[in-house]
């Protein structure tokens, strides 16, 4: 538990901070797109970080189960929404003849990408908090 309070409460904090001004300069500015992306690429790579040490905490004992597994699964279940724009983009909706399914413009997708990615910063930085308050009440 002192490993999350001291190291990946941190790291997610200030990642989520750096996606989220992401996503706004991509709203700004287009081309910062490129650079989105790769700091999506990175959330992967924190949730997995933080996803471990909640396990690793959950193994130690002592922690309330089942909140803290719903904010596991939380954390995990917000992945998949960076990125969405992509569902927009003409290979996607050739894969799915619906007719009423939107063909998005490259900068529509950036847009896309860019207001998600910093509601998916703040619900980071919330479930971070959330198991943090939790790891604190167990002390």
């Amino acid at each position: 538990m002192e490993f999350f309070e001291g190291y990946i409460y941190p790291l997610v904090l200030g990642f989520s901070a750096l996606l989220a001004l992401t996503g706004i300069v991509t709203l700004l500015w287009i081309r910062a797109h490129r650079v989105l992306t790769w700091v999506v690429t990175a959330a992967y790579v924190v949730t997995l970080i933080e996803v471990l040490a909640i396990i690793n905490a959950l193994l130690g004992g002592g922690i309330p189960l089942v909140i803290t597994i719903g904010y596991l699964l939380a954390a995990i279940a917000l992945m998949p929404l960076l990125g969405i724009g992509r569902l927009g983009e003409p290979d996607a909706a050739a894969e799915d003849p619906d007719p009423n399914r939107p063909v998005l413009a490259p900068d529509q997708i950036a847009r896309v990408d860019g207001a998600v990615a910093i509601i998916v910063a703040i619900a980071m930085s919330v479930v971070a908090w959330r198991v943090f308050e939790i790891f604190q009440g167990v002390q």
